[in-house]
């Protein structure tokens, strides 16, 4: 290979990093199309529950290995676009992971894949909770992904954290994203943008009240089996009276503005809410 074939790094460090990135780049695509491949007769969102569909381990080190490789040389070079690189190899880690996690031979392997689709949601996760700007969609679809994991498991406790994940993706719906993205972008791409943040929109306030019946559900039974005297928790009552609230609210198109080829509005009407809905959840 042209490491070996430098020796070193020392030798000539530019071109060792510029070969590094080749070569991590192309054990990314190599680990993610094999995943792809091996997945391929599966929902691309959904875990596999069938034992069926299961991997062999050699065929599921033929996906993992080459994408941990990726991650360990975009690391180790440290530049910002090799950090970003190396929390999207964290993200098609953690996908992998979180569909085969349901489907394991034993209880000890279903805990270890689980971990590891957190861990790797975890790092990609606060790669790009830092760094949404100008990451938007990928930012959220990612936030949206690792909820369904939390969701995925269930529990109050990991309902919790599933809707703090949903919560945390408001700045990417604030003006100053808005204001950033009519800089940096031409006005068509500007529109695609903005209708894909849109749909996200969408997506996220079905996904931020779904769990919020479920946790709202689950403490009114918490709150029936204390004393009447003893105090009751209404704070999942509160935030989904206040998503039905904004439910209710006339909509204003705002897809209008980019169909008319205008400048685009000055914020996502679901910033606000999440900016409430966060402050209702830690008050």
């Amino acid at each position: 290979s042209a490491h070996e074939a430098m020796g070193e790094r020392d030798a000539d460090s530019l071109t060792w990093d510029m070969v590094s990135e080749e070569l991590a780049a192309t054990l990314l695509v190599l680990g993610v199309r094999r995943r792809q491949s091996s997945l391929a007769g599966s929902s691309s969102s959904q875990p596999l529950f069938l034992p069926g569909l299961r991997l062999t381990p050699g065929a599921e080190k033929e996906i993992v290995e080459p994408m941990q490789r990726s991650c360990k040389i975009y690391e180790s070079l440290g530049t910002a676009h090799a950090r970003h690189q190396a929390a999207a190899a964290h993200y098609q880690l953690a996908m992998y992971f979180s569909k085969v996690w349901t489907c394991q031979r034993d209880e000890q392997k279903t805990r270890d894949k689980l971990a590891a689709a957190f861990k790797h949601f975890g790092l990609a996760h606060q790669y790009f909770f830092l760094n949404s700007k100008g990451n938007e969609p990928t930012f959220i679809v990612l936030s949206l992904d690792f909820s369904s994991l939390y969701t995925a498991v269930s529990g109050e406790e990991c309902l919790g954290k599933a809707l703090g994940i949903s919560l945390d993706t408001r700045e990417a719906f604030s003006s100053d994203a808005i204001s950033a993205a009519r800089e940096r972008l031409k006005p068509s791409d500007l529109r695609e943008w903005f209708n894909n943040m849109k749909t996200l929109s969408e997506n996220v306030e079905s996904r931020v009240m779904k769990l919020l019946l479920s946790l709202t559900k689950l403490e009114k039974d918490n709150n029936s089996k204390l004393k009447k005297d003893s105090p009751h928790s209404e704070k999942y009552k509160s935030m989904y009276r206040e998503i039905l609230t904004h439910k209710m609210k006339p909509k204003t198109d705002e897809s209008t503005h980019i169909q008319d080829q205008s400048e685009p509005p000055s914020s996502f009407a679901i910033h606000e809410l999440l900016q409430k809905l966060s402050k209702l959840l830690k008050p």
